[in-house]
């Protein structure tokens, strides 16, 4: 704990008594310390490193998720010269550690997700200030680059398996394809991980987190990024509930066949990424643990292709991971 850190928390906290406890958690390259003081209360500080360029952007887009009644952590304080911020303490109760409860509670808490992100989704870009920082939006080069991602560290790195000659034709017009059928999907802005560990739990309310990569994009990335998370297991009936809830608030001018459709598409995007983040973090960062999400994140990436369609090449390479997983016992 360096002093610069002690200085700010005890400036804006009115005391220098304080208690520091580590946060290990995530892949990025932030550091959390729950901050105790002497009456009891608790905050958590976080310092943001440059290695990825998004980290910046937080403190704003928590203000805009603010002002259209999203709920995000309250900032205390923020020094964007030092990269500290201040938060309110949500506690540790997140969607994840609520996996093993029973369907009803999950339930309750996935629909006011849902329900959240919706605020989200429906705002118009027009409604956007002009001097919000955000990711660059998804277009073709972005969905190609997240298809080498999941190849090059999931594909090659995590199952050694490379393309042949045919497979390499059949990969790349089934990718363009999909990004074809992607790029069909109304525009509108997403949270890009909207996954059950940014879910936090505070008075049976969901809060969110790790916003900060925010863009335009197609809603169903952020659909599947929880209902398909690898993190937490649904049954088919709760995903199926879960998406014809979602449906039926959204309210779209089109038929539930063709939302579920988008949906299915939007899961294979959303999965391929996490695959290949899992293999990137695991493998070349030294974070083994998430290897271990690999067998579910596989998982549901093979219902997702089943029930895309199209998407044969993707199949059978998913088929041959499956197997080469479970012998490296990942």
């Amino acid at each position: 704990m360096n002093r610069d850190i002690r200085q700010f928390v005890s400036h804006h906290l009115g005391t220098a008594e304080i208690q520091y406890d580590p946060i290990l958690k995530g892949g990025s390259d932030r550091t959390f310390y729950r901050v105790r003081v002497p009456s009891g209360a608790t905050f958590i500080f976080m310092e943001y490193g440059t290695e990825v360029e998004e980290n910046a952007y937080w403190a704003e887009i928590n203000r805009f998720m603010t002002e259209i009644g999203i709920p995000v952590p309250r900032i205390i304080a923020y020094d964007s010269r030092r990269r500290f911020m201040l938060l309110e303490d949500l506690g540790d109760a997140d969607m994840h550690s609520l996996r093993a409860a029973p369907w009803r509670k999950r339930r309750r808490c996935c629909l006011m997700a849902l329900s959240a992100i919706h605020r989200l989704h429906r705002t118009p870009l027009s409604d956007v200030p002009a001097s919000l920082k955000l990711c660059r939006g998804y277009d073709r080069s972005l969905y190609t680059w997240e298809h080498a991602y999941f190849r090059e560290n999931f594909i090659e790195a995590a199952c050694g398996l490379s393309l042949s000659g045919p497979q390499e034709r059949n990969w790349t017009e089934e990718m363009e394809a999909l990004i074809d059928r992607l790029q069909k999907i109304p525009e509108c802005l997403i949270h890009r991980d909207f996954q059950s560990q940014n879910i936090m739990i505070r008075n049976d309310r969901p809060v969110l987190l790790d916003f900060q990569g925010m863009r335009k994009g197609n809603l169903f990335y952020d659909l599947a990024s929880l209902i398909c998370d690898p993190y937490v297991s649904f049954s088919p009936s709760e995903r199926n509930e879960l998406i014809a809830f979602y449906y039926r608030i959204m309210e779209p001018d089109y038929s539930f066949e063709k939302f579920t459709g988008y949906f299915w598409d939007g899961a294979v995007q959303r999965l391929m990424q996490a695959l290949g983040a899992y293999g990137f973090l695991g493998l070349k960062k030294n974070k083994p643990a998430f290897l271990h999400h690999m067998a579910n994140g596989l998982k549901n990436l093979l219902t997702a292709v089943d029930n895309a369609g199209g998407l044969e090449t993707l199949s059978h390479l998913l088929t041959e991971c499956k197997t080469i997983l479970a012998r490296k016992n990942y």
